[in-house]
């Protein structure tokens, strides 16, 4: 079916039944054969989209048409039926289907709308879908935008000023919730493909670097947490993975006490040693899950180098061949896309670098390159952000409204999900990324030389909210380490409900 040629911008041509380059008419009218029909309404409109929602959807620029067709629903030359079913018109941006529903961005580019099939008005029907969102979209228009189906069902829109709008859509269950996303640039495009287990989410970004403007097709990394070294919280990343994945073991001997001031003999299975390895590192794991860090001390050959152990080797791994190892390094290569960026680093499972919390080292590329304090087998580098919530007022539908009462709230409980790194107040920081904010300790029984473990479950953060009309909570994500946020429940002096 093709629509909206030039100088017929409300006529409809179909080809032939089974042949779909035949548009010829000719002969007798039989219900096989090529179909025009030309779209009469109250206003000359243009035909933007054409849809299969279980019925012929057609969209144009003034309203929603649908092609009912005869008895069975199917058309015909002679049974096309044309109603239109809403008058809120399209733009020129592909709708996107999410299962038996059309998302759709109104003809002033500026609203969100879904359309379906609805049995109780027996016609096609949808929402406003920025209703509770205006401030997101008041005096912008969605440029474009992508579905991705799985994990989550997130739509991802690029407003035209390079901010993208997520929208977690799940009709089923009347969710519908939007969410703002900014970088170091501006977003301009975005695509879905289907990877594997979920649908991977690509951006064109526009990012000035070292004083140029360039252009970068960037990823979506995946949500899922699984091991820690693997998470990705930053933008514009690249990784460094030492892990063997190969055949080539690595062999510990030497050692008389095998303590850390020992000089021992590393022999490599096969050639793997340069003379630049001096201050890296290999990472061997036990049996045990016991890691022995062997810093390089000195270069012998491709197959052997000496150095130290950061503690005293187990009996268990004293002069036996290992394929469980990594090549820790403390200098990385190749981030020329990041040059004069302060950057976030996240390495082994701990935060290197994390340019919005003072408690760690600035780390800015130079030359495409950047040094750490030492050698890690995991390093991902890329640029920051900070990940916010705030509660809206608390007030109570069953009694009085506490708008004119005094609220203050000392204290948060979250419930978490393979979480760390939460820092929260009663306010938005002003004079700093952290300013006001309380810090959740999360350290328990981990070992010194581990990283934080993830908390899933309950805890508490003392804050100092201070007294306010609004009682509001807001919760930040400085470091590039997980947050999910379950439930928010704000504990303090708030006015008895009566």
């Amino acid at each position: 079916m093709l629509a909206n040629a030039d100088g017929f911008t409300q006529t409809l041509w179909t080809s032939w039944l089974g042949a779909y380059k035949n548009f010829n008419r000719k002969g007798l009218t039989k219900d096989n054969q090529s179909i025009i029909f030309t779209m009469a309404g109250k206003e000359g409109s243009e035909i933007r989209h054409i849809l299969d929602l279980g019925k012929l959807v057609i969209m144009t620029n003034t309203g929603e048409w649908v092609a009912e067709g005869g008895d069975t629903g199917i058309i015909t030359p002679t049974q096309i039926n044309l109603k239109q079913h809403s008058y809120n018109g399209c733009s020129t941006l592909f709708p996107l289907i999410v299962d038996n529903t059309a998302l759709y961005v109104q003809f002033n580019g500026s609203i969100v709308r879904d359309l379906a099939f609805q049995n109780e008005s027996d016609g096609y029907r949808g929402n406003d879908l920025t209703v509770y969102a205006n401030h997101l979209f008041d005096g912008y228009s969605i440029n474009d935008w992508s579905y991705q189906k799985t994990p989550h069902s997130v739509v991802w829109a690029v407003r035209d000023d390079g901010i993208v709008l997520g929208l977690t859509y799940i009709r089923e269950q009347q969710i519908w919730a939007w969410h703002r996303h900014d970088t170091d640039g501006l977003f301009e495009n975005t695509a879905a493909v289907s990877e594997q287990l979920e649908d991977a989410i690509y951006f064109v970004v526009k990012r000035t670097i070292d004083g140029v403007e360039r252009r970068y097709i960037e990823r979506l990394e995946e949500r899922l947490v699984g091991d820690i070294k693997d998470s990705i919280f930053m933008d514009s990343a690249l990784s460094y993975d030492g892990r063997n994945t190969s055949a080539t073991t690595m062999t510990l001997s030497g050692g008389t006490t095998w303590d850390y001031t020992e000089l021992l003999t590393l022999t490599a299975s096969a050639s793997f040693f340069a003379a630049t390895d001096v201050g890296n590192a290999i990472h061997i794991t036990g049996p045990n899950g016991e890691i022995i860090r062997f810093t390089i001390a000195g270069y012998t050959s491709p197959t052997v180098v000496t150095g130290n152990a950061q503690m005293t080797v187990p009996v268990s791994m004293r002069a036996v061949a290992f394929t469980s190892w990594a090549k820790a390094v403390d200098e990385l290569l190749g981030l020329w896309h990041l040059e004069g960026k302060d950057v976030s680093v996240f390495a082994d499972g701990f935060v290197v670098a994390s340019p919005n919390n003072s408690s760690y080292v600035i780390v800015t590329v130079t030359d495409g390159a950047i040094t750490l304090d030492k050698p890690y087998s995991v390093i991902h580098v890329g640029l920051p952000y900070l990940s916010d919530i705030e509660t809206l007022d608390i007030d109570s539908s069953q009694s009085e409204t506490m708008a004119n009462k005094k609220i203050a709230i000392q204290a948060v409980h979250l419930q978490l999900e393979k979480s760390r790194g939460i820092w929260a107040g009663g306010r938005e920081p002003v004079s700093s990324a952290l300013d006001g904010l309380s810090e959740l300790k999360a350290r328990d029984e981990e070992g010194y030389e581990d990283p934080i473990d993830l908390v899933s479950g309950k805890v508490e953060i003392i804050i100092d909210g201070g007294w306010n009309s609004n009682g509001r909570v807001f919760i930040r994500q400085v470091d590039p380490v997980p947050l999910s946020v379950l439930a928010i429940s704000p504990e303090g002096l708030i006015p008895l409900r009566r």
